[in-house]
């Protein structure tokens, strides 16, 4: 049935945009419905009467609209797009999409505008423009897109459009190219303070002998000591060479569970958005704090790692992981932009967690690779505490309300949280 659903929604979808039945797109606009009224009447009025000039005007009026078909016709042929963005894109920012214009015909083109062929209402698009390009010329235009939500943005194509010469319709012409973006949540602002961690008390320490910045002793100097370890006045009075010797420093490793179920009846995946901003300004605060930082779903992980170069690569790939993420206990809509494999082995998994919720039972997520000493940290929303999770005693619980925002942290007692199997 799943399957069914899917080929259904696709067939309607591209048989509209199908070249090879609607090779051209035609959409007259205001000046053009003008013109057509204009020609109609009279084409009327010289029936009826018989005067020539009524008949001459007429004819003058059609020959415009035709040239101006011929016209638009010769600037789209031959006219080669070429994408030039990335893959991803931030909810609520503005990005600048570069396309690459080819006219590959000798005669020229004029007032060129580019624009993806999106579906749904989910994403601004400001197309861009090219205004003339000579034969065989290579040109370049710009668009904007805005995402308002994250998740996955397919689109089915590039979509060259003109109303060269006079402005009575606009010609289109789709380029079936279909790519998808992902679109990654906003970073919500999330202060811990002093209900969190990141207190100067809580780091630990490591006793063994390294390269960090606590010191932990003197001893003799060994070949291959750095002169600024050596510690100058000691070794003057010893009359021998002394350096100091430094800690190890100790890295701080949580792993961020994210219960991301439905807080309501809708099954939207926008229901997630709030929630999964707030796990990326979890994450984005423990990352500046020089925290080794990783994400569990019931879709997946992203391994523990820390933003060592100050480049934000951890927290992309934690934001790409969240920008996919659906409600756990609800079936994944049609139009959810996934291969039709993917589709239905998320749909068979959804089945399987709504039945292991009606029977009482925690929801398991995909196993982490490797393991590790690291702290486990909840977020769950606390409308459905009565979803549980197969995974290790939590030191930290973040409770999340309807909209995602956060709403309390507790540092549990006892190390058997209600909620944590």
């Amino acid at each position: 049935m799943a399957k069914a659903l899917r080929r259904r929604l696709g067939f309607w979808r591209g048989i509209g945009r199908s070249n090879r039945l609607f090779p051209r797109k035609l959409e007259v606009t205001r000046e053009g419905k003008w013109i057509i009224a204009i020609a109609l009447l009279l084409g009327i009025g010289a029936v009826n009467t018989g005067n020539n000039l009524l008949y001459l005007v007429l004819s003058l009026l059609i020959s415009i609209i035709t040239i101006s078909g011929i016209l638009s016709e010769i600037t789209l042929r031959d006219v080669v797009l070429e994408r030039v963005y990335p893959s991803t894109l931030e909810a609520g920012q503005a990005a600048l999409l570069r396309v690459v214009v080819l006219n590959d015909k000798a005669r020229a083109a004029f007032s060129l505008e580019v624009s993806e062929v999106v579906d749904g209402e989910h994403v601004r698009l400001r197309p861009g423009h090219v205004l003339h390009l000579a034969g065989f010329e290579r040109g370049q235009c710009f668009q904007i897109a805005k995402p308002q939500r994250r998740g996955l943005l397919a689109t089915s194509g590039l979509a060259i459009s003109t109303t060269y010469p006079f402005g009575f319709a606009r010609k289109s012409r789709i380029f079936e190219r279909p790519t998808r973006f992902v679109v990654l949540p906003e970073i919500a602002e999330v202060d811990f303070g002093p209900r969190g961690s990141g207190g100067r008390g809580e780091r630990e320490r490591s006793r063994r002998v390294g390269h960090g910045s606590e010191f932990r002793g003197l001893r003799d100097a060994r070949y291959g000591d750095a002169l600024r370890d050596i510690h100058w006045k000691v070794s003057a009075r010893r009359d021998r060479l002394i350096a100091r010797e430094w800690e190890d420093e100790s890295t701080r490793v949580v792993m961020v569970h994210f219960a991301h179920v439905d807080p309501g009846d809708s099954g939207d995946p926008a229901a997630l958005d709030g929630a999964c901003a707030t796990v990326a300004g979890v994450c984005a605060n423990l990352l500046d704090e020089g925290v080794a930082v990783g994400l569990r779903t019931l879709f997946g992980a992203v391994s523990p790692l820390m933003d060592a170069d100050g480049g934000g690569g951890q927290l992309a790939r934690i934001r790409q992981h969240l920008a996919t993420l659906l409600p756990a206990d609800r079936l994944p809509p049609a139009d959810w932009p996934l291969d039709d494999k993917d589709w239905v082995d998320c749909h068979r998994k959804t089945e399987d967690r709504i039945a292991r919720l009606a029977a009482g039972a925690p929801l398991t997520p995909p196993p982490m690779p490797g393991a590790g000493n690291w702290e486990a940290w909840l977020v769950r929303y606390e409308s459905r505490l009565d979803v549980t999770l197969d995974m290790p005693p939590p030191s930290m619980d973040l409770r999340l309300d309807d909209t995602g925002a956060l709403a309390a942290i507790e540092r549990p007692l006892d190390p058997s949280l209600e909620g944590a199997a």
